[in-house]
């Protein structure tokens, strides 16, 4: 019998962890030994409370117990936590203000029966400020065994890059030493990088399987409130540096990965530029901001690409005020699109091992 362990880290959701909780109670039905980690990460409100008030109440197949954290340690240690603690043979990070749809857990499954050899299964996502699904233009099960077809999609950010909502396989995560960058946010990003470049194939499923709640208080919405900004420009930096220092493995392709890399790169920086137009922050993160926005422009000249090159002046004053206009923010996208089809066309010139 498959073993599956679901991680819910917990901090002040209070009005969402019933809700969650009971999202999972209802998955009970899978055929699957299913352990449920809630990790207390000492909020001030009382999630924890309601959390085993509702666990007292369940009398279903799923085993629940709690971790506890002495001190607040943030996100993605709480992640971390629960990794540690997991005995299942995959593991599926839930975070505590979203909840998974009905029989969802037993979808997954049964496809990563259909396709064993599945490192990771992703079902789809609605994100409920848009009303928009996640994985778009599949209407059936897609396993992709071909490495240069899933990791081009994570660089393109076709393949959304959070940690919940996919059943990965624990082995994959502790035998590379997958973890989430400590002190930081915006954490599945670098994550999502690493997993994707060690795994060796990935199932995407149509069919939606996890509600993805925009709440108020999430971090999307308070990175520059708040004293905030510091740590969202560290995160970005942190993030970048460690793909900085792990390019793709060019042995492991037979597509040249550079310039979907860099511009995946000069997306997180950009970020980074969006902060320092926003709010103040002091000059040692500045500093390291503009240290590895250098070290992204020096390698995209080193390797020869220009126009990338080019495409990075964007994180460079005057021309971040660009991110002050709505054209340009509406059309980043598409911008990026064409500096990308251009910039490929001269991977003949480019030793592909220069990676």
């Amino acid at each position: 019998m498959m073993n599956i362990s679901i991680i819910i880290p917990v901090y002040n959701v209070a009005p969402y962890i019933r809700r969650c909780l009971e999202s999972v109670m209802s998955q009970d039905a899978v055929e699957a030994d299913v352990e449920c980690i809630l990790v207390d990460d000492c909020g001030q409100d009382d999630s924890m409370e309601i959390a085993r008030e509702v666990m007292a109440e369940y009398q279903g197949s799923i085993r629940f117990h709690v971790v506890t954290h002495d001190k607040n340690r943030g996100l993605s240690v709480a992640r971390n936590t629960g990794l540690e603690h997991a005995t299942g043979d995959y593991v599926l990070f839930v975070d505590s203000d979203d909840h998974l749809r009905p029989k969802s857990l037993k979808y997954m499954c049964d496809q990563l029966k259909q396709y064993p050899e599945a490192d990771i299964v992703q079902g789809n996502v609605l994100q409920h400020h848009n009303n928009c699904v996640m994985i778009h233009g599949i209407s059936e099960p897609w396993l992709i065994t071909n490495p240069d077809v899933f990791f081009t999609k994570v660089l393109r950010q076709q393949i959304y890059l959070y940690a919940w909502n996919k059943l990965i396989r624990r082995s994959l995560l502790m035998d590379n030493h997958i973890r989430f960058i400590e002190g930081i946010i915006y954490e599945d990003q670098a994550w999502s990088y690493q997993l994707y470049g060690c795994c060796s194939s990935v199932l995407l499923l149509p069919e939606i399987t996890y509600d993805y709640e925009d709440i108020p208080q999430s971090i999307i919405h308070t990175a520059y409130s708040s004293g905030k900004a510091e740590q969202t420009l560290y995160s970005f930096v942190a993030s970048a540096r460690l793909m900085m220092d792990n390019p793709p493995d060019s042995h492991l392709y037979q597509r040249n990965m550079a310039v979907d890399y860099l511009l995946f790169m000069i997306h997180v920086l950009m970020n980074g530029a969006d902060v320092l137009l926003q709010a103040p922050v002091s000059n040692a993160v500045a500093n390291e901001y503009r240290k590895v926005r250098r070290q992204l422009l020096m390698r995209s000249l080193r390797w020869g690409r220009l126009l990338v090159a080019f495409f990075c002046l964007l994180l460079y004053n005057p021309f971040t005020r660009l991110q002050r206009w709505h054209f340009f923010r509406s059309y980043y996208y598409t911008f990026e699109s064409i500096v990308n089809r251009i910039a490929h066309l001269t991977d003949f010139l480019h030793n592909r091992h220069r990676l």
